[in-house]
């Protein structure tokens, strides 16, 4: 059992340390964009001034968890500025990043915040930007920039149109995953979340009483399922993958991206049993492995075995749970957490990534380890929350 009393240490350095990794940047410097509402940047060193897209996801997780609902909701209204402002939400709030985005997680997030303000002006609001993201930017067919390429499913590509940076648009900066041929790849995880986020417009518009808009998001959402199951399940392994729409094939790569139709809810019953039976690649002593322990590039490269990052272990519990299997879930938070807490204890610090095998800081890649952390410290807060019920 989870108990909040037994990571109280842990819970007070968090609550405290919100502060110091809040930011407000109201107006453009130097290479930061201005954005009008406070919000948690990563951390206060390299990071600071920054709101990166996909972080503030599982960063608004843990302040919702925290009752800090205002610095949550305002971060979702600074990605609608910075749609409206650049018809695309940045990876992050820097001019150099103005051709780039991340995971779309704006629908998710917006409901997270909308779950508990109950605002219906602010839910049209931000509905009419997601509506627009999806269809301008991961839908659109004309752009240099192409992201729909293939059966209606999308990939990662940036304004370079190169291999690096369409894998830097992923958020796996950098992995083995793709092969250096991010480009070639339908991500799982990507269109996973474009499920979740046409599934998402289906019941904000069904909540708002638009039943034909309603109607046509979920049509969209069970027709972007039926083609990630013909082109990305494989039955006989049971599982999830990245579909190499260049040569026609399913990579074989194990990555954690397949547990993404979990937690967006588009596996079967039957699909997300056979997943579960997959923890094993995955998990040890910390967590949960980002990817595969064999078949990685001879260049370490930090979004790999055997490191583990917290976003990631929010996807893989949360998609247990949606699908029932709240021992194996529970059991991999408790491990997270008791990680967290022991690392925690022995260098007063959150880390950005662990080193799931040996449970301890992670090994670092393309910068020094970075400490803070805005999405440990908030998958912690929520985690501890979730099961301490």
């Amino acid at each position: 059992m989870i108990r909040e009393k037994d990571y109280k240490q842990c819970l007070t350095y968090i609550n405290n340390y919100w502060k110091k990794i809040t930011f407000f940047l109201p107006r453009d410097k130097k290479i930061h964009i201005g954005l009008p509402h406070k919000f948690v940047a990563p951390n206060n060193v390299i990071f600071r001034n920054d709101q990166f897209y996909w972080d503030s996801y599982f960063i608004i997780l843990g302040l919702v968890a925290s009752e800090k609902i205002s610095l949550a909701k305002g971060m979702v209204d600074n990605f609608v500025y910075l749609y409206k402002r650049f018809d695309i939400i940045l990876s992050r709030n820097r001019f150099f990043n103005t051709g780039i985005s991340q995971l779309p997680f704006l629908t998710s997030m917006t409901m997270e915040v909308f779950n508990v303000i109950r605002d219906k002006k602010w839910l049209i609001k931000v509905a009419s930007v997601a509506e627009a993201e999806l269809k301008n930017y991961w839908m659109d067919k004309d752009k240099a920039e192409q992201h729909l390429v293939y059966q209606g499913l999308s990939r990662y590509c940036d304004h370079f149109v190169n291999h690096i940076t369409a894998e830097h648009e992923s958020g796996w900066d950098i992995t083995s995953r793709f092969n250096d041929h991010c480009l070639d790849y339908l991500p799982i995880d990507l269109n996973s979340c474009l499920y979740k986020y046409e599934k998402d417009l289906s019941e904000i518009y069904h909540f708002l009483g638009n039943k034909q808009k309603s109607k046509n998001y979920l049509e969209k959402a069970n027709k972007r399922k039926r083609k990630i199951y013909r082109l990305m399940w494989n039955a006989e392994r049971g599982f999830f993958f990245d579909y190499n729409y260049k040569h026609k094939k399913q990579s074989p790569f194990y990555s954690m991206a397949g547990f993404y139709p979990l937690w967006a809810g588009l596996a079967s019953s039957s699909q997300a049993e056979k997943t579960r039976k997959n923890l094993k690649r995955f998990e040890y002593k910390g967590g949960i492995a980002n990817t595969q322990k064999t078949g990685l590039s001879k260049e370490f490269k930090q979004h790999d075995y055997p490191n583990g990052w917290p976003n990631q272990q929010w996807i893989v519990i949360k998609g247990l749970l949606n699908y029932g299997f709240k021992g194996d879930a529970e059991r991999l938070a408790r491990k997270w957490l008791d990680m967290n807490k022991k690392v925690f204890l022995r260098t007063g610090k959150f880390w950005e990534k662990y080193n799931v095998v040996k449970a301890d800081i992670g090994k670092a890649g393309r910068y020094p380890n970075q400490t803070g952390f805005g999405w440990t410290n908030a998958v912690f807060v929520k985690l501890v929350q979730e099961f301490s019920k």
